[in-house]
């Protein structure tokens, strides 16, 4: 005989709109929710990262080479002091987000785990209750969610772990943890609104991904 699934571990998210349909129903997610990293994409993050850097790092070394016909217009050579001080300002942002990809390549357990009192990200040791989440916001990306943003109550409830901030996104404040959704077993769109709708379920508030751009609340389900 087989044990039934309480209420308390399904939770419903928004449905995945599509070109044919704006409204489409929501849909079930059943806790808890497992997410294991896909070793050959994060790989091949960490192999595009890593030609990032060494782009960005061979930009910079050009400020050691001379121009010996002196050439070269006051224009250029701003032009091209700009470029390098960009490069020498994303180089270490490249960098450690390439070691972060092969880092997280070789993780050995779920990369995160969903429940219906808190998660865990193994890849930063992140582990928070729901309750203990003051705000949460999604990250967009280029082709769609990338992940969340949450803000904790309690600053001090974070692990003292470098781990996280993402780098590419360079700013983290007092408190606030990124949790990259991309590149995991379960689609990111399954993972980001569950995370959202656990933590509008517990009290926290939801925030628009940017005030400009996207700037309405992630929608939300009632839930059973």
């Amino acid at each position: 005989m087989g044990t039934s699934l309480g209420t308390d571990d399904v939770i419903l998210i928004p449905g995945m709109p599509t070109f044919r349909k704006s409204i489409v129903p929501p849909l079930s997610v059943w806790l808890p929710l497992a997410a294991n990293r896909r070793r050959g994409m994060y790989i091949l993050m960490g192999l595009f990262w890593s030609f990032c850097a060494l782009a960005m790092l061979a930009t910079v070394l050009t400020f050691f080479v001379s121009d010996p016909e002196g050439n070269r217009t006051l224009f250029e050579k701003m032009a091209m002091a700009a470029i390098q001080l960009f490069a020498l300002y994303w180089a270490p942002f490249l960098a450690a987000a390439a070691v972060f990809a092969f880092v997280d390549a070789n993780l050995g357990k779920p990369a995160l785990l969903l429940e219906r009192d808190g998660l865990l990200d193994n890849r930063s040791s992140l582990s928070a209750r729901w309750t203990d989440v003051l705000s949460a916001k999604p990250i967009m990306g280029r082709s769609g969610y990338w992940g969340v943003s949450l803000q904790m109550r309690d600053p001090a409830l974070l692990p003292r772990s470098f781990r996280l901030g993402y780098p590419l996104l360079r700013r983290r404040k007092a408190g606030e943890a990124h949790i990259q959704c991309t590149f995991l077993s379960v689609p990111e769109y399954e993972i980001t609104n569950s995370i959202l709708t656990l933590v509008h379920k517990n009290g926290g508030e939801l925030l628009p991904a940017h005030p400009i751009f996207w700037n309405s609340v992630p929608p939300v389900v009632p839930q059973r």
